[in-house]
């Protein structure tokens, strides 16, 4: 009976083409297969603990014990302010007392104790908030350093190689001063410096005219590559309605560096021009003029520029106050008495600066008081009077005394170098002109 099964058995798979067979083959082992492993029991709940688990960090990291302590430190900065100690800013910035008492402690840590209001710290802090590094900066290329070595820190000085380069401008005014400057390139600072120095013999408020130029050669400075900050200017030009200025830096032997014309007469006046920097001219020095309040003909002795409420008027000489207080229309009055010579006063004031006092001595460009409408006044505006042994002079076109000459023993000297200077701007605006 077997035998005759078996003998079907056969006869049916042989009929059955290859492929046939094959997937036969496959489909019982499969099924065989999953008989097999039916009973056992899958225990998922391992798994997904095993997934869900937090791998530590530290199982990541190298096994070094200082790895953290040499890679993870944080620098933190912070300006000096008023009554700061190299101890009080250091625990502003969290570093614990016993971590600055090493560096307190250390050899030349005297460097440190001379710091200045205004100046920056900088503080590199490691995880076991030791200080790692500090740098105490002065200005942009010096400073105090100090640097952790074991139990230690080694304090020194330092100053860094600074490398300076000339940079040549010409500019035709077509807009304001200001704007054209800055439209060439020429940086703020620079132009506030060349309003400075040739401040004495212009109003650049009320003078300036389009088609006026300026050309100069001024410094930039830089550290490691890296420009710091915008230097002096070495010689300027300025043709103001037809007239030129020329303005040459030299340093004198007395280690001082002033400007000097070619000649060697000091561009530095005795007396500004203008009292107010920002402002116009409401009403001019003259002697017929009627008053806007009385409607009278009453002489006008000085020059009025109007300006906000609050805008600081400033000394136009040096000398000493000897009136501030009120005086009739005049409101708040300033006098300063420059010389046996010559004096000025400054009208209509909102205020005065709380230094200015009776007797008090001046400076030029000194902030003096601020501009209001007290006393006899339609509007915000100062009143500024200049004048000459008692008399009154107009301070639009009174002709200002010179601060002193080059000294005779610096004269050969200058000669030489104005002329070497002065070629060379005359080269770069000859470049320029072709270009």
């Amino acid at each position: 009976m077997l035998r005759k099964i078996l003998k079907q058995i056969k006869l049916t798979f042989s009929n059955y083409p290859k492929r046939h067979f094959y997937y036969l083959t496959v489909g019982i082992l499969f099924i065989v297969f999953l008989s097999l492993f039916s009973n056992q029991e899958l225990d998922s709940t391992v798994s997904k603990e095993d997934l869900l688990t937090e791998i530590s960090i530290d199982k990541l990291l190298p096994k070094d014990e200082n790895f953290i302590e040499r890679n993870f430190t944080q620098v933190k900065q912070s300006e000096i302010k008023r009554n700061d100690s190299l101890f009080s800013i250091l625990k502003r910035l969290g570093v614990e007392e016993e971590n600055i008492v090493s560096l307190v402690n250390s050899n030349n840590s005297n460097l440190l104790a001379q710091i200045k209001i205004g100046k920056k710290l900088e503080v590199e802090i490691n995880e076991l908030n030791e200080v790692v590094s500090l740098n105490y900066i002065k200005d942009f290329k010096s400073g105090v350093r100090a640097k952790k070595q074991e139990d230690d820190y080694k304090i020194e000085e330092y100053e860094l190689q600074t490398e300076k380069f000339k940079v040549f401008k010409e500019i035709t005014i077509t807009n304001s001063l200001y704007i054209d400057g800055l439209k060439r390139g020429l940086p703020d600072s620079v132009i506030m410096d060349l309003v400075y120095i040739f401040g004495w013999d212009i109003d650049f408020v009320h003078d300036i005219r389009p088609g006026d130029s300026y050309s100069l050669i001024y410094e930039e400075v830089f550290v490691n590559g890296e420009k710091k900050l915008n230097g002096d200017i070495l010689i300027a030009e300025f043709i103001n309605r037809q007239t030129e200025y020329v303005a040459i830096r030299y340093k004198l032997k007395n280690g001082i560096s002033e400007y000097f014309s070619p000649e060697g007469r000091n561009v530095k006046k005795a007396f500004l021009r203008s009292p107010v920097k920002f402002s116009y001219i409401s009403s001019k020095y003259n002697l017929n003029r009627r008053h806007p309040i009385l409607h009278q003909i009453r002489a006008h002795t000085g020059v009025d520029y109007v300006a906000s409420k609050g805008t600081p008027v400033r000394a136009t000489g040096d000398g000493t106050v000897v009136y501030a207080d009120k005086k009739g229309g005049y409101g708040n009055l300033i006098e300063i008495k420059h010389t046996e010579d010559y004096s000025t006063r400054y009208a209509h004031l909102d205020r005065f600066h709380p230094k200015t006092k009776i007797g008090k001595k001046i400076k030029q460009s000194d902030t003096i008081g601020f501009v209001g409408k007290t006393g006899t006044a339609t509007g915000d505006h100062l009143h500024y009077e200049f004048r000459v042994n008692g008399k009154h002079a107009n301070p639009l076109t009174v002709r200002l005394p010179n601060a002193r000459p080059i000294n005779a023993s610096d004269k050969k000297s200058y000669d030489l170098h104005a002329k070497k200077i002065l070629s060379d701007l005359k080269n770069y605006q000859h470049l320029s002109f072709n270009i």
